[in-house]
Protein backbone atom coordinates (compact mmCIF):
# COMPACT_ATOMS: atom_id res chain seq x y z
CA UNK A 1 0.00 0.00 0.00
CA UNK A 2 1.08 3.55 -0.89
CA UNK A 3 2.38 5.60 1.97
CA UNK A 4 0.23 8.51 1.61
CA UNK A 5 2.07 10.75 4.12
CA UNK A 6 5.38 10.12 1.58
CA UNK A 7 3.24 12.59 -0.95
CA UNK A 8 2.62 16.28 -0.33
CA UNK A 9 -0.62 17.77 -0.95
CA UNK A 10 0.04 19.53 -4.08
CA UNK A 11 1.20 15.61 -5.78
CA UNK A 12 -1.86 13.95 -4.28
CA UNK A 13 -3.86 16.98 -5.98
CA UNK A 14 -2.15 16.35 -9.10
CA UNK A 15 -3.15 12.85 -8.93
CA UNK A 16 -6.96 13.07 -8.87
CA UNK A 17 -9.22 10.91 -10.98
CA UNK A 18 -12.37 12.01 -10.18
CA UNK A 19 -14.26 15.13 -8.71
CA UNK A 20 -16.64 14.05 -6.30
CA UNK A 21 -17.70 17.59 -5.12
CA UNK A 22 -15.88 20.95 -6.18
CA UNK A 23 -15.29 23.97 -3.53
CA UNK A 24 -17.54 26.47 -3.45
CA UNK A 25 -18.75 28.30 -0.50
CA UNK A 26 -18.45 26.65 2.55
CA UNK A 27 -17.91 23.47 0.77
CA UNK A 28 -14.54 21.18 0.51
CA UNK A 29 -13.04 19.99 -2.90
CA UNK A 30 -13.54 16.09 -2.26
CA UNK A 31 -11.58 14.30 -4.90
CA UNK A 32 -10.74 10.69 -5.69
CA UNK A 33 -6.90 10.38 -5.41
CA UNK A 34 -5.16 6.93 -7.32
CA UNK A 35 -1.49 6.89 -6.90
CA UNK A 36 -0.03 3.25 -8.11
CA UNK A 37 -3.61 1.67 -7.97
CA UNK A 38 -4.12 3.00 -4.43
CA UNK A 39 -7.11 4.78 -4.20
CA UNK A 40 -7.88 7.61 -1.69
CA UNK A 41 -9.89 10.44 -0.81
CA UNK A 42 -8.79 14.20 -0.33
CA UNK A 43 -11.35 16.27 1.77
CA UNK A 44 -9.56 19.87 1.12
CA UNK A 45 -10.94 23.04 2.38
CA UNK A 46 -8.51 25.05 0.61
CA UNK A 47 -10.45 26.36 -2.26
CA UNK A 48 -13.37 27.44 -0.33
CA UNK A 49 -14.65 31.04 0.65
CA UNK A 50 -11.95 32.96 2.07
CA UNK A 51 -13.68 33.71 5.23
CA UNK A 52 -15.23 30.21 5.70
CA UNK A 53 -12.27 28.59 5.24
CA UNK A 54 -10.16 30.68 7.72
CA UNK A 55 -12.76 30.77 10.24
CA UNK A 56 -14.87 28.12 10.37
CA UNK A 57 -12.76 25.27 8.28
CA UNK A 58 -9.80 24.36 10.83
CA UNK A 59 -12.66 23.81 13.41
CA UNK A 60 -14.65 21.53 10.98
CA UNK A 61 -11.23 19.64 9.88
CA UNK A 62 -10.58 18.51 13.90
CA UNK A 63 -14.19 17.70 14.86
CA UNK A 64 -14.08 15.19 11.71
CA UNK A 65 -10.18 13.71 12.13
CA UNK A 66 -11.23 13.52 15.81
CA UNK A 67 -14.08 11.67 14.89
CA UNK A 68 -12.15 9.61 12.63
CA UNK A 69 -9.20 9.02 14.81
CA UNK A 70 -11.43 7.53 17.28
CA UNK A 71 -13.21 5.56 14.86
CA UNK A 72 -10.28 3.82 13.40
CA UNK A 73 -11.16 0.03 12.76
CA UNK A 74 -14.95 0.40 12.86
CA UNK A 75 -16.08 -1.34 9.98
CA UNK A 76 -18.24 1.02 7.80
CA UNK A 77 -15.92 4.07 8.66
CA UNK A 78 -13.40 5.19 6.66
CA UNK A 79 -9.88 5.19 7.83
CA UNK A 80 -8.00 8.47 8.75
CA UNK A 81 -4.75 8.14 6.47
CA UNK A 82 -3.26 11.41 6.71
CA UNK A 83 -3.52 15.21 7.77
CA UNK A 84 -1.82 17.30 5.86
CA UNK A 85 -2.77 20.74 7.08
CA UNK A 86 -5.81 22.50 8.80
CA UNK A 87 -7.65 22.34 6.02
CA UNK A 88 -6.87 19.19 4.29
CA UNK A 89 -6.99 15.69 5.22
CA UNK A 90 -6.74 12.26 3.52
CA UNK A 91 -9.08 9.29 4.04
CA UNK A 92 -10.09 5.38 2.57
CA UNK A 93 -12.12 5.33 -0.48
CA UNK A 94 -15.00 3.58 -0.40
CA UNK A 95 -16.59 2.27 -3.70
CA UNK A 96 -20.41 2.66 -3.31
CA UNK A 97 -23.16 4.27 -4.64
CA UNK A 98 -25.02 7.03 -1.65
CA UNK A 99 -28.26 5.42 -0.57
CA UNK A 100 -30.27 8.49 -1.77
CA UNK A 101 -28.91 7.15 -5.40
CA UNK A 102 -30.72 3.37 -4.32
CA UNK A 103 -33.89 2.07 -5.86
CA UNK A 104 -36.51 1.24 -3.68
CA UNK A 105 -37.18 -1.92 -2.41
CA UNK A 106 -33.61 -3.79 -3.64
CA UNK A 107 -32.38 -3.66 0.11
CA UNK A 108 -33.23 -6.63 2.47
CA UNK A 109 -33.55 -6.78 6.59
CA UNK A 110 -30.21 -7.54 6.63
CA UNK A 111 -28.63 -4.37 5.24
CA UNK A 112 -30.42 -2.07 8.09
CA UNK A 113 -29.44 -4.76 10.82
CA UNK A 114 -25.73 -3.97 9.43
CA UNK A 115 -26.66 -0.23 9.56
CA UNK A 116 -27.79 -0.17 13.19
CA UNK A 117 -24.50 -2.35 13.86
CA UNK A 118 -22.15 0.08 12.62
CA UNK A 119 -24.15 2.78 14.70
CA UNK A 120 -23.62 0.60 17.96
CA UNK A 121 -19.71 0.47 16.90
CA UNK A 122 -19.66 4.44 16.80
CA UNK A 123 -21.88 5.39 19.56
CA UNK A 124 -19.86 3.03 21.88
CA UNK A 125 -16.50 4.74 20.96
CA UNK A 126 -18.57 7.91 21.98
CA UNK A 127 -18.85 9.50 18.51
CA UNK A 128 -22.18 10.21 16.77
CA UNK A 129 -22.65 11.11 12.90
CA UNK A 130 -25.54 13.66 13.75
CA UNK A 131 -26.07 13.86 9.96
CA UNK A 132 -27.77 10.59 8.68
CA UNK A 133 -31.02 12.27 7.77
CA UNK A 134 -28.77 13.19 4.57
CA UNK A 135 -29.01 9.99 2.44
CA UNK A 136 -25.95 11.42 0.26
CA UNK A 137 -23.68 10.63 4.08
CA UNK A 138 -24.78 6.86 3.69
CA UNK A 139 -22.54 4.73 1.00
CA UNK A 140 -23.82 1.10 -0.04
CA UNK A 141 -21.66 -1.21 -1.33
CA UNK A 142 -22.16 -3.54 -4.33
CA UNK A 143 -22.54 -6.52 -1.36
CA UNK A 144 -24.58 -3.87 0.40
CA UNK A 145 -22.69 -3.00 3.49
CA UNK A 146 -23.53 0.71 4.73
CA UNK A 147 -20.43 3.00 5.43
CA UNK A 148 -20.87 6.17 6.93
CA UNK A 149 -19.22 9.48 5.86
CA UNK A 150 -19.09 12.87 6.27
CA UNK A 151 -18.41 13.36 10.38
CA UNK A 152 -18.26 17.10 10.10
CA UNK A 153 -21.39 17.39 11.75
CA UNK A 154 -20.42 14.72 14.61
CA UNK A 155 -20.97 15.35 18.21
CA UNK A 156 -18.70 13.69 21.15
CA UNK A 157 -19.34 12.36 24.28
CA UNK A 158 -18.94 14.58 27.09
CA UNK A 159 -17.28 13.21 30.29
CA UNK A 160 -19.56 10.99 32.80
CA UNK A 161 -19.63 14.37 35.13
CA UNK A 162 -21.31 16.51 32.32
CA UNK A 163 -24.76 15.43 32.54
CA UNK A 164 -26.39 17.92 29.70
CA UNK A 165 -23.81 16.94 27.63
CA UNK A 166 -23.95 13.37 28.33
CA UNK A 167 -27.69 14.16 27.33
CA UNK A 168 -27.27 15.93 24.38
CA UNK A 169 -25.17 12.97 23.30
CA UNK A 170 -28.32 10.63 24.10
CA UNK A 171 -30.54 13.04 21.75
CA UNK A 172 -28.16 12.50 19.17
CA UNK A 173 -28.19 8.35 19.16
CA UNK A 174 -31.70 8.68 19.07
CA UNK A 175 -31.69 10.72 15.98
CA UNK A 176 -28.89 8.57 14.16
CA UNK A 177 -31.39 5.55 14.72
CA UNK A 178 -34.11 7.42 13.90
CA UNK A 179 -32.16 8.63 10.29
CA UNK A 180 -31.73 4.78 9.37
CA UNK A 181 -35.73 4.20 10.08
CA UNK A 182 -36.59 7.15 8.03
CA UNK A 183 -34.15 5.93 5.15
CA UNK A 184 -36.02 2.30 5.30
CA UNK A 185 -39.25 4.28 5.40
CA UNK A 186 -37.96 5.32 1.96
CA UNK A 187 -36.14 2.36 0.35
CA UNK A 188 -38.14 -0.48 1.84
CA UNK A 189 -41.07 0.58 3.59
CA UNK A 190 -42.54 -3.21 3.48
CA UNK A 191 -39.62 -4.32 5.52
CA UNK A 192 -40.95 -1.88 8.73
CA UNK A 193 -42.31 -3.25 12.03
CA UNK A 194 -45.05 -2.39 13.64
CA UNK A 195 -42.86 -0.98 16.26
CA UNK A 196 -40.73 1.05 13.68
CA UNK A 197 -44.03 2.44 12.09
Amino acid sequence: MVDWQSFDLKTIRDNTTATHRKAHGSRPDVLQINIDGDEAVLKDYTHSDTWFRRLIAPLLVIREVRSLRLLDGVKGVPRLYYVYNRYAFLMESVHGVAASQIVKNTLDDDFFVRMNNVLDNIHDKGVTHCDLRSAGNTLITPDHQPWLVDFVASIHQSSRWNIIGRWIFEQFVDADYGAVLKLKKRLAPDLLSDDEL
